[in-house]
């Protein structure tokens, strides 16, 4: 058997649309850093641009190809999810530094996405913070797309036949993907 029969691509889109909920006591911006399994045990990194505490709206994209074993692409889709942190960074520089801080988290998985009819989602997630909220002060949401496109319809029906991870191997198979990140093209729309 070739061993590109056994390879599929796949189009991955993560939109980052706007936040609500968020209190500041200082000046400052606000961005989304986001990261997705790239296999072997390795992250891809976006970062939206920085916008004010004012205006908290970014509508922007991320466009991804991704190649790999379908047994990888099926891997990514079933048990993998995309981090999303909310961050906010001072004006201040300290010795031409800015940090920033986290003010919080949350995970989606990519299963959400291949489960809907129509291939993506879109929905505000509710991030977690480490900071206690006070009585009747709601968490920091994000308004977030994702949706895939390509080499679905064989991936689909093998994700769907197939047992989790963690059942059907010790990941040996699933650590060894050769799932490739490229083409990470910045949209605004």
């Amino acid at each position: 058997m070739d061993k590109f029969q056994d390879q599929a691509a796949l189009s991955c889109e993560l939109s980052i649309k706007k936040a609500r909920n968020i209190e500041f006591n200082s000046t400052g911006s606000l961005f989304v850093r986001c990261y997705m399994s790239a296999g072997n045990k390795n992250r891809v990194r976006f970062e939206t641009r920085e916008v004010s505490s004012s205006n908290m709206a970014w509508n922007q994209s991320f466009s991804l190809d991704c190649f790999g074993t379908k047994e990888c692409m099926s891997s990514m889709l079933s048990e993998g999810t995309v981090s999303f942190e909310l961050r906010w960074r001072s004006r201040i520089s300290i010795f031409g530094r800015r940090k920033s801080q986290l003010l919080g988290k949350s995970e989606v998985p990519w299963r959400t996405v291949y489960e809907s009819s129509t291939m993506d989602t879109e929905k505000w997630i509710v991030m977690n913070s480490r900071k206690s909220l006070a009585d009747g002060v709601k968490p920091p949401a994000v308004q977030i797309g994702m949706k895939v496109g390509g080499a679905l319809p064989a991936i689909s029906k093998a994700i769907r036949q197939t047992k989790r991870c963690g059942e059907k191997c010790e990941c040996k198979d699933c650590v060894n993907c050769d799932l490739f990140a490229i083409d990470a093209a910045l949209e605004f729309f």
